[in-house]
């Protein structure tokens, strides 16, 4: 009983690593293997489906569902941005699994195997030029993003983040995968905004003064200004533009309240702050995730809506 209670907690631990390092290892694989056109958010869905895979497999000591999911991908029956991601994605995982001393052979091995089999299949279609589909609208976030990406690398990193917690809380609370894709979109574009703030307050590592942080609160109607631009985005701006508005009024830059913010802007806040709060930031080390879902709770109904910290709690404390 001892060895099985050992077992499981040492299993619990290790999907919570995995998780956590869940940002880095989808920016180290759209960097090894996409051009900045390339990094869509089917690219960032597929590496973060993957994750999930694995993260079912270690906590359930059952690999099969990674082998199906990595072996329909490869026959193209997933979601699947292409061979060198499913490759590197794979690739990265495995040595990732490594460095955090997972030590599950079976995983490790699956990841292995099908990098193989996706560097064979890479291999054959060396001889032709590769055309690849980017829906018009995800070329027009690419382009944003990478521009985001050129100005601050860690409010990209950040975004990416936001975008898999998006998705993720779209799913737990059952949405199609249209309003998912949305959530994801605006969660990859809700600090575009920050393209107008200057890099010095932007990462300043100490506390920023009344003038600097009135700079900082712009950047959500900035954000705003800046995809507007781009017609096919008219969707995302709600995301974009009421992301810091509070569930019981105070927030800005509208001072909305309740229902009057947005849905996508309540979702957005929720995976925004969580984030933020786990992630690396100029001023300060990454805080646990244990000290971040109290927070949310703390916060539940009054920045927050209430339902939407429910879910997000399930979601870090559920993952699959």
């Amino acid at each position: 009983m001892n060895h099985k209670l050992a077992a499981r907690r040492q299993a619990d631990r290790d999907c919570s690593v995995i998780d956590a390092l869940r940002p880095e290892l989808a920016t180290e694989v759209l960097y090894k293997s996409c051009t900045p056109r390339e990094r869509t958010v089917v690219a960032d869905a597929f590496i973060d489906a993957t994750i999930d895979r694995v993260i079912e497999a270690r906590s359930g000591g059952d690999a099969s569902p990674l082998s199906a999911w990595l072996a329909a991908a490869l026959d193209g029956a997933a979601l699947s941005p292409g061979f060198a991601i499913l490759a590197d994605t794979c690739v990265v995982l495995e040595a990732s699994l490594e460095r955090a001393g997972v030590r599950d052979a079976t995983l490790r091995h699956e990841l292995r195997s099908a990098a193989d089999r996706a560097m064979t299949c890479l291999r054959r279609e060396e001889r032709v030029t590769p055309v690849r589909a980017i829906d018009e609208v995800d070329a027009r976030i690419n382009d944003l993003f990478a521009r985001l990406e050129s100005a601050d690398v860690l409010t990209a990193e950040h975004s990416r983040a936001v975008s898999s917690w998006c998705g993720r809380l779209g799913r737990r609370l059952g949405l199609c995968e249209q309003d998912v894709t949305l959530l994801t979109r605006c969660g990859l574009l809700h600090d575009i905004g920050k393209l107008k703030v200057p890099a010095e307050i932007l990462n300043a590592p100490r506390a920023l003064s009344p003038s600097e942080w009135r700079v900082i609160r712009a950047h959500a109607a900035a954000g705003e200004s800046i995809a507007k631009k781009e017609p096919l985005l008219r969707e995302t701006l709600p995301g974009i533009r009421g992301h810091h508005e509070r569930f019981t009024g105070g927030g800005y830059p509208d001072g909305l309240r309740g229902d009057a913010i947005p849905f996508v802007a309540r979702v957005v806040s929720v995976a925004d702050c969580f984030n933020a709060m786990i992630g690396r930031r100029p001023y300060r080390p990454p805080l646990s995730p244990t000290f971040a879902l109290e927070e949310l709770q703390r916060n539940r109904g009054t920045q927050f809506d209430p339902a939407l910290v429910d879910a997000m709690i399930d979601v870090v404390l559920h993952a699959q």
